[in-house]
């Protein structure tokens, strides 16, 4: 929502943007989810597949508040798919891969996803040179756009995710390659949650005040999650676009 209010020039730009930033939160969010289930499945525990969650509608992995967080800030999370490790073949080989398999998928879709912005770029340049029709062009744009925050929304989840911090993947991959009960995740069980809140209470915070004030450059950095996502995300989306781009001639 915020992309599209500092991206679109008309009313009609805001309304579309917003509307494939849906497309594209519940894309990335189900394929993340559907992901841990399958990979559960592939391991020996088929609660995933009982519980109805191994399934493309979105409705099945909606959770209030992780949706509202991606379509404001760009992360957030579904509901979690339930996993039953006891059921694994290999239970530390299928924590691992369970708690990869989410993250893994947005990598990829990420990956791929910056393709299609090079080449809607690719052809969007093509429709201005050869004059065509204002209809065409605008589509251009907007498929363009799609890809753009596709990619940027896979990103923020994977960087995301991989904090270890319970209960998200990180913390998974961490306890599934550490002695059981060790102090770090008997802490991260009990506070995580805490911390979790915190961390994106600070940054809505910082956000805000940011928006309403002029504040000095270093204040910003008060937003720890924001910068790191910010950061990485950026990192990354920059090396997939530039690497597309040597094939893609653009113009």
């Amino acid at each position: 929502m915020i992309f599209a209010i500092t991206s679109g020039s008309s009313a009609l730009d805001y309304l579309v943007i917003i509307l494939i930033t849906l497309v594209a939160v519940c894309v990335a969010l189900v394929l993340h989810e559907v992901a841990h289930g399958l990979v559960a499945l592939w391991n020996g525990d088929p609660t995933a597949k009982f519980a109805g969650r191994l399934t493309l509608n979105p409705m099945k992995h909606f959770d209030l508040i992780g949706f509202i967080m991606m379509m404001l800030v760009g992360f957030g999370y579904a509901k979690p798919v339930p996993v039953n490790p006891y059921n694994f073949k290999h239970r530390t080989r299928g924590q691992v891969t369970v708690a990869i398999a989410g993250v893994t998928v947005n990598l990829i879709l990420a990956f791929l996803s910056a393709l299609f912005i090079c080449l809607m770029q690719l052809a969007l340049n093509r429709a201005i040179n050869a004059g065509a029709a204002t209809g065409t062009i605008r589509l251009c744009w907007y498929v363009g756009q799609f890809f753009i925050i596709l990619t940027t929304i896979n990103l923020s989840l994977l960087f995301f995710n991989i904090i270890p911090v319970f209960p998200l993947d990180g913390f998974r991959l961490i306890e599934a390659l550490t002695k059981r009960g060790n102090r770090f995740c008997a802490f991260m069980r009990t506070n995580g949650r805490y911390i979790l809140w915190g961390l994106v209470g600070l940054s809505f915070i910082v956000s805000s005040a940011s928006a309403r004030v002029s504040l000095p450059p270093w204040f910003e950095y008060l937003d720890v999650l924001g910068t790191y996502l910010n950061f990485f995300v950026t990192k990354l989306f920059n090396l997939f676009t530039s690497f597309w781009g040597l094939m893609v001639p653009i113009y």
